[in-house]
């Protein structure tokens, strides 16, 4: 009998702050957290690195084309949350020189900025976590959820 392997998929997030301010979008239509606030993600796609990744869905979620400069890799989360296993890639980006705007209305019902120290609900505990762990920057971090630890 030979080793059974996982499908695990890899996620990318966006940690956008202007000042003492994180840019969230309330997902709609998805059918995955819909009427939650989230982060800026999504997948990355088959041969895409995850810095690519991360660039082309802030482009595509709020149209923003960020360099490869102003992105940091600063923490991942192993996520299990059947019927898949995620790899999560979280990236900060400093957007005080930028000027997101909603591109996807259809999936994202508003897209803002809130106060780090003041952040909406409802909001998945995953996500809560990921900005919990970035938020102040201190270092690369790396962390599991949902595998049933206390």
């Amino acid at each position: 009998m030979g080793k059974q392997r996982i499908n695990t998929r890899v996620a990318v997030y966006l940690i956008g702050t202007r000042d003492e301010t994180l840019l969230l979008g309330k997902r709609q239509n998805t059918g995955h957290m819909d009427g939650c606030w989230s982060l800026v993600a999504g997948h990355v796609r088959e041969g895409e690195s995850s810095s690519k990744a991360i660039m082309r869905e802030v482009q595509e979620e709020v149209g923003i084309n960020l360099k490869p400069h102003e992105i940091e890799l600063i923490g991942a989360m192993h996520h299990h949350s059947p019927p898949y296993d995620y790899i999560h890639f979280v990236f900060h980006a400093d957007l005080r020189s930028h000027q997101p705007y909603n591109k996807e209305e259809h999936k994202c019902a508003d897209l803002m900025f809130h106060d780090i120290n003041a952040l909406p609900a409802p909001m998945n505990p995953y996500i809560l976590q990921i900005i919990q762990k970035s938020i102040p920057k201190c270092g690369l971090w790396v962390t599991e959820y949902g595998w049933g630890q206390k």
